[in-house]
């Protein structure tokens, strides 16, 4: 199998409390400098911990400081001069009720009020090349945590999560968006792997923009109940053609057309 568990994902413990570690920086100034220095001291800790995927999804829709740039790792793969790496788009969420495994600590989130959590990162590769063209990001939040639900807690969904799916593309230095070519006709390793991920539905960054449609939906108040506050759980690493081959022999399967469902039964689960 093409991945490398990240064994220390288990280790951390979240004291950071429900609105999480994001308070501990933006919200109000402390009393005294050196409580805010060494709050400021444990927000690094966790960002450090989290890791650069955990920090590129929060950063937007959090402000860290600017000086965290200085002292931990890029939060974007290293690709060729000239071009960049497209926005964060939300692709897909898919309602999961009474799985044991994305109800659990272990593999998903056991409340809430126990913070969201990235289950999968998948790194993309040019098929001949080591350079990165795409990343996904899977992960799981509760439908009934602050933040998330609409009004008071539904004990109807309390069983149930919510599986989304986000991409980023590499695409030139001056494009605004990424350009996808979805044709049917266009059956090639590429068209195959960004069909899967799209569902053939057009990029919409407005709609797409974050877990609950426009970027602006998730902020300070909820943004643990999104993402946690851990690295993903797994990380998979392939080249297009690898990618396109696996997709292509499970495309006859009911889960081909919930994409992260898919992609964690088949690299997670």
């Amino acid at each position: 199998k093409h991945y490398l568990r990240d064994n220390n994902s288990q280790s951390a413990q979240n004291n950071t409390g429900e609105n999480g570690l994001m308070n501990s920086v933006t919200t109000s100034v402390p009393q005294h400098p050196q409580q805010g220095q060494q709050k400021e001291c444990e927000a690094l800790t966790h960002a450090r911990f989290a890791g650069s995927l955990w920090r590129s999804l929060v950063g937007n829709h959090v402000r860290f400081p600017s000086h965290w740039n200085d002292v931990l790792p890029p939060t974007d793969p290293d690709i060729p001069n000239g071009r960049k790496w497209s926005k964060w788009y939300y692709v897909a969420r898919h309602r999961v009720k009474g799985d044991k495994r994305l109800n659990s600590g272990e593999y998903g989130v056991r409340s809430r009020r126990s913070g969201g959590r990235i289950l999968l990162r998948m790194v993309v590769r040019e098929m001949h090349s080591q350079i990165v063209c795409r990343e996904v990001a899977i992960g799981c939040l509760h439908p009934n945590a602050k933040g998330i639900r609409a009004g008071d807690p539904q004990p109807t969904i309390e069983d149930v999560r919510e599986v989304w799916m986000a991409v980023r593309w590499v695409m030139n230095g001056d494009g605004e968006e990424p350009l996808l070519d979805l044709r049917e006709e266009r059956y090639d390793y590429e068209g195959v792997v960004d069909t899967f991920l799209t569902q053939k539905r057009e990029l919409d960054y407005t709609t797409m923009g974050s877990v609950l449609g426009r970027r602006k939906l998730v902020n300070n108040e909820n943004v643990r109940a999104v993402f946690g506050d851990k690295p993903p759980m797994t990380t998979v690493d392939f080249h297009e053609d690898e990618l396109a081959e696996i997709l292509k022999s499970n495309g006859g399967k009911k889960l081909a057309i919930l994409p992260a469902l898919m992609l964690l039964k088949l690299f997670l689960f």
